[in-house]
């Protein structure tokens, strides 16, 4: 049983080791080091410290937000505790040493019980190494250790470059941050589920399903009997699902999600009352602002009509789609899958199966087609 840790205790014991640094991202030759310092201590202090524009900011994870992905991490660890250093009001290394190290020791003071203990601070680099014992108090309870880099060849600077081909090394809280995203989206009856799930099961990825339609099926209820505690239900029902599939030990890299809160906005422009719709207008504009999409794949609403959906329908909901994905943003990320198919593919499936994989490969970077 994990233990409730949103405060977690000071750690307790003689010798406490002390590993820090960017961590954007952690990769698991910094858990190896954790780990080793887990062993020969009572206790690790893991300390990530960082400024606003710092190369963990410039890819979207700032300090604070390395240090909640650090104490997800380490949440069932009663000897691991997670803290962060801001630099933002100090000077930049190489001119802030002084100030850094003073900031360094009164943080691991703040996360230890017993004054006395001797601590032991990990360093990958040599000139910190040197440094530290410069800087550290004089009073024979501070050493500083160089880890052996060699012995797991991996650096956070190569993850940040190309983390799909680093995939593996990525500590598994921080992946979803990495991950690259991809929507399918389309009119009712358009194949966009089955779509999504043949291109996920194509990479080995994992793909959510729509919950509208299992919310409908399991509350026994049509399109047109939606009311607004439907919708919102629907909402953030989805946006659990998708995120589900993005911190799922499954992911590798590529998620796939079959519809989310844009669907269902212009789901709700097209068939609900406007003075309901615009109650949803926060809970849309919150959810929406989350999702940090990487490709959006809409399938033309003349496919739902071949299909025998309603061709004014049909064609209402795609102009309300497309205009949400512009007012939000994402319209740079969109593509319509609009390939035709041949005599032998007259319903158009596999030419926009093929479609979408070579718009994955030009616009993620991945080509499912060799995997």
């Amino acid at each position: 049983m994990v233990k409730a840790n949103l405060v977690k205790e000071n750690l307790t014991g003689d010798k406490i080791g002390v590993f820090f640094g960017t961590l954007a991202p952690m990769h698991i030759g910094h858990q190896a080091e954790i780990y080793k310092a887990a062993a020969l201590n009572d206790g690790v202090v893991v300390i990530t410290s960082g400024y606003t524009g710092d190369r963990g900011d410039q890819i979207g994870l700032p300090v604070e937000k390395r240090f909640r992905y650090l104490r997800e991490a380490f949440n069932d660890e009663e000897s691991i505790k997670v803290d962060y250093i801001n630099e933002d009001d100090i000077p930049q290394m190489p001119n802030g040493w002084q100030e850094w190290t003073d900031r360094l020791t009164s943080t691991i003071k703040r996360n230890i019980t017993n004054p006395e203990a001797h601590i032991t601070l990990y360093t990958g680099e040599a000139d910190y190494k040197e440094m530290l014992e410069k800087l550290l108090p004089n009073d024979g309870h501070w050493s500083v250790s160089l880890m052996d880099r060699t012995i797991l060849k991996v650096s956070a600077t190569a993850v940040r470059k190309n983390p799909l081909a680093n995939w593996d090394y990525i500590n598994r809280v921080f992946r979803r941050h990495f991950a690259k995203k991809i929507l399918v989206v389309g009119a009712p009856q358009t194949g966009k589920s089955t779509l999504t799930r043949r291109l996920a099961r194509t990479s080995n990825s994992p793909f959510s399903v729509e919950f509208s339609r299992t919310y409908q099926e399991e509350s026994n209820v049509f399109d047109s009997e939606l009311l607004l505690k439907d919708y919102s239900r629907i909402i953030q029902g989805q946006y659990d699902a998708n995120s589900a599939e993005i911190n799922s030990p499954a992911n590798n890299g590529l998620t796939f999600f079959d519809t989310d809160a844009m669907v269902t906005m212009a789901e709700t422009r097209s068939w609900l009352d406007q003075e309901d719709a615009a109650k949803l207008q926060f809970l849309f504009d919150n959810t929406i602002g989350e999702e940090e999409l990487d490709l959006i794949l809409v399938i033309p609403p003349e496919v739902a009509v071949s299909n025998g959906a309603d061709d004014a329908d049909s064609k209402r909901f795609d102009e309300n789609l497309w205009q949400v994905i512009q007012e939000y943003g994402f319209a740079d990320k969109a593509v319509s899958l609009d390939r035709k198919g041949g005599s032998d593919d007259p319903a158009g499936y596999y030419a926009r199966y093929l479609q979408a994989l070579e718009i994955i490969e030009e616009r993620v970077g991945v080509n499912l087609t060799k995997v």
